[in-house]
């Protein structure tokens, strides 16, 4: 478990420490680095018995992505993950469990990109590979 204070990154997110959002954000953190939805964060604290609505745990991710406390991963056009490691790192996606994993740089040799966009510059490259099981 990740010791955070809860309360000090939410006001840094310009968000009210209410109890409900205290409880989401420490349950975020509690597992230290992993990947998660809106969907199975709201899931999780409504198991603890925490009522907090879908609502606020989309806003509450969002503004910390915007902080830099979380960084989005876009699976597909439905489907995104947030994680709670922020630096630039790849991934795999397994297709057949949905379950996202770090690959770590040094995982991947130097990726080259040949082509540049007119008044444009790389902000980073993160690859995402797509698996599924083999049989």
């Amino acid at each position: 478990m990740i010791d955070i204070d809860a309360s000090k990154m939410l006001k840094e997110a310009n968000l009210r420490p209410t109890k409900q959002r205290v409880s989401l954000v420490a349950n975020i953190y509690k597992y230290g680095n992993r990947h998660v939805s809106a969907e199975s964060l709201h899931k999780e604290i409504l198991d603890t018995g925490d009522n907090v609505s879908l609502a606020t745990v989309y806003n509450t991710v969002h503004a910390f992505k915007k902080k830099g406390y979380l960084k989005e991963i876009s699976v597909n056009s439905e489907k995104s993950y947030f994680d709670t490691n922020t630096s630039k790192h790849h991934h795999f996606l397994d297709v057949t469990t949905n379950e996202l994993i770090d690959l770590k740089k040094d995982d991947v040799d130097k990726i080259k990109i040949n082509k540049n966009l007119p008044g444009k510059k790389i902000k980073s490259v993160e690859v995402l590979v797509k698996i599924e099981n083999s049989n």
